[in-house]
């Protein structure tokens, strides 16, 4: 796996399929939009577009549920090709949502197919969204396309990073590890 820390262009002539999101636990719904791009349809390279932890928990360092070395591992171990953690700084923050998706995902990541959970949110104060994604997806000047994944439940509720914590508060292990895949 190759890991690229920012958003400079790949150095690859193919198309990628591209997840993103934050990873800040790659529990069984991050695994599952993983599972979409590792899929080995031929033709395509399958990469996650991430945040680097140092900017991810700049105010909740400590709400880690794995480091930044295990994610990676992670991933290496579920067939990412590319990582590209993106350091979420003033700049970075501030990019207008159909920039990001036009310059960042489509031309310097060779996007054709962009993989997000229903919740996604990115941009200047998180506007951009799913529906974004699927507006831009349908103009004809860009050519990819947009699969979104509904959230994965876990005993008839939504599996998110917050539950997992929840359940580690409450002592509930056996719980946070089965959400996590482990």
């Amino acid at each position: 796996m190759i890991i690229i820390d920012g958003t400079k262009e790949i150095e690859y002539d193919g198309k990628t399929k591209i997840a993103i999101g934050k990873f800040d636990g790659v529990h069984l719904g991050h695994r599952k939009l993983i599972s979409e791009i590792t899929d080995g349809e031929k033709g395509y390279k399958s990469l996650v577009f991430t945040f680097s932890y140092d900017s991810l928990f700049t105010y909740r360092f400590d709400d880690k549920l794995m480091s930044e070395d295990e994610r990676r591992k992670l991933f290496e171990s579920l067939g990412v090709d590319y990582l590209v953690e993106y350091k979420l700084d003033k700049e970075a923050a501030s990019i207008d949502p159909e920039k990001f998706v036009k310059d960042i995902l489509i031309k310097r990541l060779h996007g054709a197919v962009v993989v997000a959970g229903a919740d996604v949110t990115f941009g200047n104060r998180g506007m951009g969204n799913a529906d974004l994604l699927k507006k831009i997806a349908d103009d004809p000047d860009y050519d990819f396309s947009v699969k979104i994944i509904e959230k994965v439940q876990f005993k008839g509720e939504d599996i998110s990073s917050s539950r997992i914590h929840d359940a580690i508060k409450e002592g509930a292990s056996s719980d946070a590890n089965d959400m996590l895949g482990l």
